[in-house]
């Protein structure tokens, strides 16, 4: 309604123009008299343009700080730390950044955080000359913006099942620290997500399609009846591979460089072994994948496909892992990726008491993922996402999920990043 009275005001500039040309134009002897009978008049009617040009401008400004406040504020959700004070402090300031050191605007927000809508009001008084004598409607000067935040943050955690409960299971004193991402269970179950005594979850957000059993913390509170997250991998092909490069290979208390190939009857590390996988992908075929004792493991730019009823990941004891996703390639930033027609809820295993570096995405469409050593996991990755039918912590470790998507080479999967934005309502 503003905007469609600030353009009615603009049309009306022109009344004194075509006056004062009508009058000028006029053969008429009586002209003269005409033009000083009218001269109050068109001088009236010129102030009262002015003033509605002046007005113009006054409003033009005004709605632009307001949907340019509104769209700021609305960019504080993204942030982990904002609130419904802090996202209506920042839209306030920056609606009066423009406007230092005046007294006449007056700025009012409202925000709903549910809706993640942020609503920012202007009005400022000021005393037009003319129009103000004559009692035209050019003061207060009013702009009203609405922003919504759109769409959906990182992806730390996304739990697949949809109807499963504990989808997300944290036993008590476990952790799951999700730095600038959320967690989310497309699982409809009223404990899609359950947090034991004294567990914890941190997160950007933390959301489940169904409902959420809380006995622990988790900071902000939870979202529940959120809508389903699509597999955002669905679509992504597997890698081509031919015939067994190794057979049912074991090391054990060896150092060794391992070359990508087709691992049939899986690839088992023991003892001391220190083994370090040149870059490239690994076909984990029928078999574990499996480290223990305190074996060490390393490899840059190195991806793990899983194929075949058997091929688990299986890390465990006192074992060193660091390792991170491919760079390139149909393997390109997935760490691990299972093989869509492996058995539906079979399980892999994180018990390594450091693998302090998991760096890229962890694929595991059909399978649940535990972690259970007593000690932080995946800490010192530049990012990791966990894509899984469910994910089951027992008592001890932490789980911590970065999203420093700038820190490494590895590449972010579509889907993973978010896709939030910030569009203006009205």
């Amino acid at each position: 309604m503003q905007r469609q009275l600030a353009k009615k005001k603009r049309g009306m500039l022109g009344l004194p123009g075509r006056m004062l040309r009508r009058l000028l134009g006029s053969q008429s002897g009586s002209t003269a008299t005409m033009f000083a009978l009218s001269l109050p008049a068109i001088m009236a009617a010129v102030g009262v343009g002015s003033d509605f040009a002046i007005y113009n401008m006054k409003y033009e400004k005004l709605q632009a700080a307001a949907d340019d406040a509104a769209l700021a504020g609305a960019k504080e959700f993204s942030v982990a730390t904002s609130s419904s004070k802090s996202i209506s402090d920042a839209a306030s300031n920056f609606a009066l950044s423009g406007y230092a050191g005046s007294s006449s605007v007056a700025v009012t927000t409202s925000v709903d955080s549910s809706k993640k809508t942020v609503t920012v009001n202007l009005n400022e008084t000021w005393s037009p000359f003319f129009a103000h004598f004559l009692g035209a409607s050019v003061t207060p000067v009013v702009a009203h913006a609405t922003a919504s935040a759109a769409g959906r943050g990182n992806i730390c955690v996304l739990l697949l099942d949809p109807g499963a409960s504990k989808t997300g299971d944290l036993s008590s004193n476990s952790k799951v620290t999700a730095n600038g991402c959320d967690f989310y269970s497309n699982s409809a179950a009223a404990d899609g997500i359950n947090v034991g005594n004294s567990a914890v979850i941190t997160a950007d957000s933390t959301c489940s399609v169904g409902g959420v059993s809380n006995a622990g913390t988790i900071t902000p509170a939870a979202t529940t009846d959120c809508p389903v997250i699509d597999d955002p991998l669905a679509s992504r092909p597997a890698p081509t591979f031919g015939g067994c490069t190794f057979s049912n290979l074991k090391i054990n208390n060896l150092p060794m460089i391992m070359v990508p190939g087709v691992y049939c009857g899986g690839l088992s590390i023991t003892g001391s072994s220190d083994v370090t996988f040149a870059p490239g992908t690994y076909i984990i075929k029928d078999g574990e994948f499996k480290i223990s004792d305190t074996a060490k493991i390393q490899g840059t730019h190195v991806g793990f496909y899983l194929t075949g009823a058997a091929s688990v990941v299986n890390f465990i004891g006192s074992t060193t892992v660091n390792l991170s996703g491919a760079n390139a390639g149909a393997m390109s930033g997935l760490l691990f990726f299972e093989d869509r027609a492996a058995p539906i809820g079979r399980q892999h295993r994180i018990n390594s008491n450091n693998a302090a570096v998991l760096t890229g995405t962890i694929y595991l469409p059909r399978g649940n993922l535990l972690v259970d050593p007593g000690s932080k996991v995946a800490a010192s990755s530049a990012y990791t996402s966990i894509i899984t039918q469910k994910l089951l912590l027992k008592p001890g470790p932490e789980l911590v999920l970065n999203s420093n998507y700038g820190g490494t080479d590895v590449p972010v999967p579509d889907g993973i990043k978010a896709t939030a934005r910030v569009v203006l309502l009205k």
